[in-house]
């Protein structure tokens, strides 16, 4: 009985490793972008699309810039608050910004393993750039929004729980999607994901457990029916 114990065990962890290994590999890629640029005197949008450049002018560093990093990766699941994108807004003190413009940021998320699946998200952003000191701001983020993008079911990985923090001189609410920077000031949006290795149900769990269970008794029989034949 205790060599049927350990067969089932052994085969339990087989199983397992198999499951697990079967959805290791996560390939990825965020890229983001922006477009529909309007009501803006000066703005430009440069670097195929992943530069805004605000309105005003500065003597010492050009305007104040928000900026796409378009980002890849390759891991094993499973990841919690993973970044698969990024914005960095630089707000320099310049002049002849008090100005209220809009743009359309859009944040594509492609997957090539353990599954291909494709999924894309526009923000439509009202950009608020008063008159120096206060700082400016940043609308449309919203978590409505966001929820429109995932979550994604790939070949043994879950992608869920998509949101937006922020990191540096600014600050960002969810509730409202208002993102904020101080003049002068550098701040980081990242855009996270949730990535979990898919467990099985129980039911299955059941089935594995009386398959091994079956294979260990009936190798148990045969190594039992010899020393009955001899008796």
């Amino acid at each position: 009985m205790k060599r049927l114990l350990k067969i089932v065990a052994a085969g339990l962890l087989v199983g397992l490793m198999h499951s697990q290994a079967s959805a290791a590999t996560v390939n990825f890629t965020g890229n983001g972008g922006f477009s529909g640029l309007s009501n803006c005197s000066g703005c430009s949008i440069t670097n195929s699309g992943n530069q805004l450049n605000m309105s005003g002018f500065n003597f010492f560093g050009g305007p104040s810039t928000l900026v796409a990093t378009d980002i890849s990766g390759s891991f094993a699941t499973n990841k919690n608050d993973y970044t698969i994108g990024e914005l960095t807004w630089v707000n320099r003190a310049t002049f002849f910004t008090d100005q209220n413009f809009n743009v359309t940021y859009t944040f594509a998320l492609n997957f090539t393993s353990p599954g291909n699946s494709f999924d894309s998200q526009a923000f439509s952003l009202t950009i608020q750039q008063p008159t120096n000191p206060p700082g400016d701001t940043v609308l449309g983020f919203t978590t409505g929004t966001l929820a429109g993008l995932g979550p994604f079911t790939l070949d043994g990985v879950t992608v869920s729980d998509i949101k937006i923090h922020e990191e540096g001189a600014g600050s960002f609410n969810e509730a409202t999607g208002t993102w904020t920077n101080p003049e002068g000031g550098t701040s980081h949006l990242y855009i996270t994901a949730d990535f979990t290795a898919a467990v099985p149900e129980p039911s299955t769990w059941a089935m594995m457990i009386l398959g091994f269970a079956g294979v260990g008794f009936m190798a148990y029989r045969r190594k039992s029916k010899p020393a009955l034949l001899a008796a």
